[in-house]
């Protein structure tokens, strides 16, 4: 489990995203679920920048993925979705 005494800041294209995604995943996806992925995700992947990670959580044969971007004790979240290609690559079940 991961456990950072860090703020939390949703972007607004995060919560432009978790509706999106609310509204049309075949799994019920709330809030709480993309909670549970930014403090305790399966695995970890480095992102192409720097100072973003992907946190994905494995749920129901999907993999939630998180982008948080890490500044001081701040975790910004910046979009949250479903990613097909880590399911493609076996990486969800």
């Amino acid at each position: 489990m991961i456990y950072e005494k860090c703020e939390i800041v949703f972007t607004d294209h995060f919560w432009e995203q978790f509706n999106i995604r609310k509204s049309e995943a075949p799994i019920d996806f709330t809030f709480e679920t993309a909670m549970e992925a930014i403090q305790n995700p399966d695995f970890i992947l480095q992102d192409k920048e720097s100072n973003r990670e992907n946190r994905v959580k494995k749920i129901n044969g999907r993999c939630l993925k998180v982008v948080i971007e890490k500044k001081d004790n701040i975790l910004i979240v910046v979009t949250v979705f479903f990613d097909r290609g880590l399911k493609r690559r076996g990486l969800c079940s």
